[in-house]
């Protein structure tokens, strides 16, 4: 596809433009994270260190892990969130569009309501959240389009603000923004979220609090007629797909409370000041969450897509509602730090209701099927974070009462640092979990216009078990993981949930490693898996992301990464894709894979400003075969995009 040169010339200008004017001091925190580039002589300017902290919450409110702070200039083209963290991924094909990590061990989920699963990684929920606090305002505009504004067009603008009132209350305000018309025939997407939250932490008390909202609108095209129509040398817009007047709608709302209060003492330290430790906190978890789910069918009538319509070609619409309010109550012991055998304690006491409503069962007057639920369940767990020379934690819950009576889950980590040659840092993380699971409330009874299903499954039980070794001096982690499970629930070759008694087994093996010669990187991540029973868990056996590039330096300002990214997986059944419920499921038609999925790239920051300019998916300009991750959903041919992003922390 030609590139116009003169579109790509006054976008350079307007980034480096706008570079120059948001150009102020140099802060030491944001710049120390480079790489041996940084080391350039730098003019002498004011330093000021803006004390950034982030960190993401879990347990319920219990732990605070530590994050790194996004400036880097590494990956920042590799916005996509399906692709941004994995391998490779069943994926429809348009940015919005649901997606499935090809990688077995990355499919969790922080998601309550199980049909907007495969569109999670598009959105916002409490647990993703990220908590700041910072000495100056810090704003971050991110903007990035293809190379059409008009025409099979994506934008993407988002728009991050956090700022310190004082030294222990903050505010975070974020907006994203993303539409993309598509290549294909009804194929467009939008996906919104919005949130305000804030967080207060003085030494006795910490409060989170704050509301989501998330909006997400998927034109369901239900693919293409034939896989072969990629080949006839039509515009991508010409293909005739399956569906023309269908649509998915989501509304998800949040509004979540945590807090702790803390008791403890104050100790001095080598200094003039003091410290508070801690040593016995309350903790109060309380979250509401809110789904509204429309899918639209108004398709002509005759149409042969869907192979059952229960309740008439008249009905149109079928609405999904998803409520769920859930309070956590914990009692956590800190431990003591300057003690060698000290470790931390925590109980907790929880309690869920849940109220579901879909199409109702009755096909002659259709009303709604409305269920309750509600859940009591009680864990625990024991912690040690700051020792010297291993860390390790083990939680445990069950249920106690309600709909999930008898789940259990328990899980462990070990981290143990260890000395690979001149790698004092490199350390061998252990863990492990053992679940016995209900299913999910939808998995087991659902109506609706095109699928229905009534179930009686018994709990899955799995057990896994995985070890890594992680070297940063060397820049290389290899990872394996098992998983033995016990009536495994899975979407069967109908698209609908079943659950098999045999016991099925998982292995996977995954290496990544950083080779690099001064500016020259060549980056290698491999991952191999096998199911011990392919009629129940279709994987690749083998999947791959290569990325090679060069670093350099430009006038002693301008930094430069040039590269080439390549996705590649073997051929598989891979799932296929049900529009109406927006579940993936099994299918044995047909193999897809064996395509490099190759991107071109050039990644600039200028002070403040980074850019990136990206060429998707090469290969449909000179390489033969079918570029599909999902049967029947072609990936984009060749594209141009790019993006911009500017940090303002004055």
């Amino acid at each position: 596809m030609a590139l116009k040169a003169k579109y790509i010339l006054f976008t350079t200008f307007i980034i480096l433009f706008f570079a120059q004017i948001t150009e102020a001091q140099i802060f030491e925190e944001f710049d120390g994270a480079d790489t041996e580039e940084t080391k350039e002589e730098k003019t002498e300017k004011k330093l000021i260190n803006p004390h950034v902290g982030v960190w993401k919450l879990s347990d319920y409110g219990a732990f605070q892990d530590s994050v790194q702070l996004d400036t880097l200039l590494d990956n920042f083209h590799d916005y996509h969130p399906v692709f941004s963290n994995s391998l490779t991924s069943a994926y429809l094909g348009n940015y919005g569009t649901p997606g499935m990590d090809n990688d077995f061990f990355n499919r969790k989920s922080n998601m309550n309501y199980f049909f907007l699963k495969t569109r999670e990684a598009y959105l916002l929920t409490p647990s993703t959240l990220q908590f700041y606090n910072t000495r100056t305002p810090y704003t971050q505009l991110d903007f990035s389009q293809s190379e059409n504004r008009v025409v099979k067009n994506e934008t993407r603008f988002n728009v991050f603000h956090t700022q310190n009132v004082n030294p222990y209350l903050n505010f975070t305000f974020k907006i994203n923004l993303a539409k993309s018309t598509g290549q294909y025939t009804a194929q467009e997407a939008k996906n919104n979220y919005i949130t305000l939250y804030s967080n207060y932490n003085a030494h006795n008390l910490s409060v989170y609090a704050g509301f989501i909202t998330n909006n997400v609108k998927n034109n369901e095209n239900g693919g293409l007629t034939d896989d072969a129509l990629i080949f006839n040398g039509a515009e991508t817009e010409l293909l005739n797909v399956n569906l023309n007047a269908s649509k998915s709608l989501f509304k998800s709302t949040y509004y979540f409370v945590n807090g702790e209060y803390r008791f403890g003492k104050i100790i001095s330290i080598e200094t003039d000041s003091a410290l508070f430790r801690p040593i016995f906190g309350f903790l109060v978890n309380s979250q509401y969450e809110r789904h509204k789910h429309d899918f639209v069918d108004e398709e002509e009538a005759g149409s042969t897509f869907f192979v059952n319509t229960y309740f008439g070609d008249d009905y149109t619409k079928d609405s999904i509602l998803f409520n769920q309010l859930s309070n956590v109550f914990q009692l956590k012991q800190y431990e003591n730090a300057q003690r060698k055998y000290s470790f931390g304690k925590r109980a907790l006491i929880g309690i869920d209701l849940i109220n579901t409503t879909s199409p109702g069962p009755d096909t002659i007057y259709i009303i709604s099927d409305v269920n309750n639920y509600s859940n009591v369940y009680a864990g625990g767990g024991v912690f040690r974070e700051t020792g010297r020379f291993w860390n390790w934690k083990f939680d445990g819950k069950i249920y106690l009462a309600g709909a999930k009576a008898g789940q259990t889950e328990l899980a462990g980590l070990i981290s143990k640092p260890f000395k690979v040659a001149r790698d004092s840092a490199a350390a061998l993380i252990l863990t492990g979990t053992i679940n016995n699971l209900a299913p999910d409330y939808f998995q087991e009874e659902f109506y609706s216009n095109h699928y229905r299903w009534n179930n009686n499954f018994n709990m899955e039980q799995r057990m896994d078990a995985g070890g890594s070794i992680v070297s940063p001096a060397y820049k290389l982690r290899l990872s394996a993981n098992y998983a033995l499970i016990n009536n495994y629930i899975y979407n069967n070759y109908e698209g609908i949930p079943s659950q098999t008694g045999k016991e099925l087994l998982v292995l996977s093996a995954f290496a990544d490693k950083d080779f690099n010669y001064k500016k020259l990187h060549f980056r290698t991540r491999v991952l191999w898996q096998q199911a011990s029973d392919e009629n129940y868990i279709h994987l690749p056996d083998l999947s791959a992301f290569v990325s090679a590039y060069y670093k350099f330096v430009i006038s002693k300002v301008l930094y430069t990464q040039i590269g080439v990214d390549t996705r590649y997986n073997t051929k598989y059944y891979a799932d296929a894709y049900a529009p109406s419920t927006g579940l993936f499921y099994l299918q044995n038609e047909k193999k897809y894979g064996n395509y490099p999925y190759i991107d071109v790239y050039a990644n600039l920051r200028l002070k403040r400003t980074r850019a990136f300019f990206k060429l998707s998916n090469i290969g449909t300009n000179f390489l033969d075969g079918e570029y599909f991750t999902t049967p029947h959903y072609p990936m984009p041919r060749s594209t141009f995009r790019f993006g911009v992003s500017w940090l303002f922390y004055d």
